[in-house]
């Protein structure tokens, strides 16, 4: 039987990623060139992505999509606006998650923001952190992507580990480090015995 992995990218598409727009979209595009090499030599590996977009409205671009038929990422695709409803973005991605994967399935969750919360209606930072805390005893892997400026709120606000949070630069160099850092994390639970 094949090994399921979901990758769950929560992605920030508020107006502050305007000027990221072209690595945002060129990142994501290379995520999935990469995934679907990955996949072509695990042949008893099936990676299934979702994207959750979020401004002050979460967007699902796609939901356990296999990696095969996935649709690369457009500029049309990826319109930064509004303000910045994380906690309701990682919240409901959360619950999707759960009400599509399998026991035995792996879910690997990337969270990347480039400001701080400002928009959520239905989740706090409270919901968050308990939440984050059950799926990591229940074998999630996460990981929180923002910039130093915000890193201290976060951990603050949600009890980040140091594991699971990772800093990065607003530009080309930050988003190529989130995308191999990414990579890196869905090729070791790829290779991870059965």
């Amino acid at each position: 039987m094949k090994k399921t992995i979901h990758y769950a990218l929560i992605l920030d598409q508020s107006g502050s990623m305007q000027d990221l727009k072209k690595e945002v979209i060129s990142s994501f595009n290379e995520q999935v060139e990469m995934i679907l090499r990955l996949q072509k030599t695990e042949q008893d590996v099936e990676i299934k992505i979702t994207l959750c977009t979020f401004n002050d409205e979460v967007t699902f671009n796609c939901v356990a999509q296999n990696i095969n038929v996935l649709k690369r990422m457009k500029p049309n695709d990826y319109q930064p606006n509004s303000c910045t409803a994380l906690y309701d973005a990682i919240g409901i991605t959360m619950f999707k998650i759960n009400e599509i994967k399998q026991p035995e399935d792996q879910v690997f969750l990337a969270i990347f923001t480039d400001g701080l919360e400002n928009a959520s209606k239905e989740y706090t930072a409270s919901d968050i952190r308990h939440k984050l805390k059950k799926v990591e005893k229940d074998g999630w892997e996460v990981k929180f992507f923002c910039r130093y400026e915000d890193s201290h709120q976060y951990q603050k606000d949600l009890d980040l580990s140091p594991d699971i949070q990772f800093c990065l630069s607003l530009n080309e160099d930050g988003m190529k480090a989130m995308e191999n850092e990414i990579l890196y994390r869905i090729d070791k639970l790829v290779k991870q015995k059965k």
